[in-house]
């Protein structure tokens, strides 16, 4: 007889879609929290970065995988180590629509693939397949807790045999059989007919249910902005002081982009609670925190929409299309794009090790390299008399930031030409370059 090799072919573009999807809103699903046990509440981020990499992992394996190549005579291995990794993604898309609250009971109540509903009329595709793999693969000498379908209080399995020379009952029609002790008096042994297609549309089936999840978790992220949007930030004229106000804006950038933010106001706050050293450095330093507050301005907006689009969220009148930023992250990092900072890129990347908590040697490297580009950034700041690793720090930055107060980019273009933000203004021909399509 010819041997009838299978091969599963699942769909892997739904996982793509999944994760493009998780990812999307990264922030929220970051913040998704699931129910462990009654009352006991638990981020869920982990898990779901755990079932997409496995969703991802298995299928490929599955696909991968042919059964009945011939290579086991008697036990299934192949058949065992399908079911197997089969019940991995069943159980990752169980977990996931628990997680994200996708009511599933339309393929948790199935019956029409395997039509075993069993001793109480109460079986489904899914207790079945679990008892197939129960019996074949997992507990194969106590399968002991599908009573509807076993003959006894437990069943013994010794082996599963692919069906292709029909040595012991013609009429089986079968692709393997399930050799079942039943360890009940009186009783001879009974063969489980196990057929591969019902096996691979259950899996097949289960994997499909990702769309629904899928646009669950859309709905869901959906909901969320809606309401983050409707929950009004607090304005400026709110608080006492510019400082508890900054503070109130971290809070509420943490609950609404998690944890792990780029741009956090750490640096800000300590900017503008720096007393500077050096009083030449005083009315220019001004000017720096002058552009970020009127930068906060548009990112407090950003924070209050949910979004970056538009003038009104990102302080970008003028902008490149390519470019997804804003007018606080580039002051959060000033970046001209001229010749001596390109030149000096190293030591600028360098220098940031002052801006936290580096090791020992680090903050002496980042001193190094910033001795070395004295000759650039003095120009527009002094460094004399400067104390302490924060300082140096902001000083870098606010030289950064005049630096592009001369020079064609993003900065230059969007920061207003006021003497609030600039040494001084901007000339009509140097306007003309910095907006030719004018």
């Amino acid at each position: 007889m010819v041997k009838d090799v299978f091969q599963i072919n699942l769909d892997t573009k739904v996982l793509k879609i999944l994760r493009d999807k998780v990812n999307e809103e990264q922030n929220i699903s970051f913040n998704k929290r699931f129910y462990f046990k009654k009352n006991e509440d638990h981020p869920a981020w982990d898990k779901i970065c755990a079932i997409m990499d496995r969703l991802d992992d298995t299928v490929d394996y599955l696909n991968g995988l042919d059964l009945n190549t011939g290579r086991y005579k008697r036990s299934a291995f192949d058949f065992y180590d399908f079911m197997n990794n089969a019940s991995v993604v069943v159980d990752c898309v169980k977990e996931l629509a628990k997680i994200f609250d996708v009511f599933n009971d339309k393929i948790k109540q199935s019956t029409e693939i395997f039509n075993q509903l069993g001793s109480d009329g109460e079986g489904t595709d899914e207790r079945y397949f679990e008892y197939l793999r129960s019996l074949c693969s997992v507990h194969p000498v106590e399968t002991s807790r599908h009573k509807r379908y076993q003959a006894n209080d437990f069943e013994c399995c010794p082996f599963v045999v692919w069906n292709n020379k029909k040595t012991w009952r013609n009429d089986y029609d079968c692709d393997l059989h399930a050799v079942v002790y039943t360890s009940k008096d009186g009783e001879t042994n009974k063969r489980v007919q196990i057929y591969i297609s019902q096996i691979f549309e259950y899996v097949i089936t289960r994997l499909d249910f990702i769309t629904e999840i899928t646009n669950a978790i859309d709905q869901y992220q959906k909901q969320v902005i809606s309401d983050l949007k409707n929950r009004p930030i607090k304005k400026e004229k709110d608080f006492e002081n510019y400082i508890d106000y900054l503070r109130n804006l971290d809070k509420e950038q943490k609950d609404r982009y998690g944890p792990d933010r780029f741009y956090p106001f750490d640096y800000i706050i300590n900017l503008f609670e720096l007393k500077l050293s050096n009083p030449q450095n005083k009315i220019k330093m001004n000017l720096y925190l002058n552009a970020l507050k009127y930068a906060i301005e548009f990112e407090h907006n950003s924070m209050q929409n949910m979004s970056y689009e538009g003038f009104e969220n990102n302080g970008l009148f003028y902008s490149e299309i390519y470019i997804e930023t804003s007018l606080y992250i580039e002051l959060y990092s000033p970046h001209s794009g001229s010749y001596e900072q390109r030149r000096y890129g190293y030591n600028l990347e360098k220098i940031n090790y002052l801006s936290y908590d580096a090791d020992y040697g680090d903050k002496q490297w980042a001193y190094n390299q910033l001795n070395e580009a004295l000759i650039f950034l003095e120009k527009y700041v002094s460094f004399q008399g400067a104390k302490g690793d924060f300082e140096h720090y902001a000083l870098v930055n606010l030289a950064l930031y005049l630096d592009c107060l001369e020079n064609k980019c993003l900065i230059n273009r969007n920061i207003p030409n006021d003497l609030k933000y600039r040494q001084r203004l901007l000339s009509d021909d140097e306007r003309k370059e910095l907006f030719p399509d004018r």
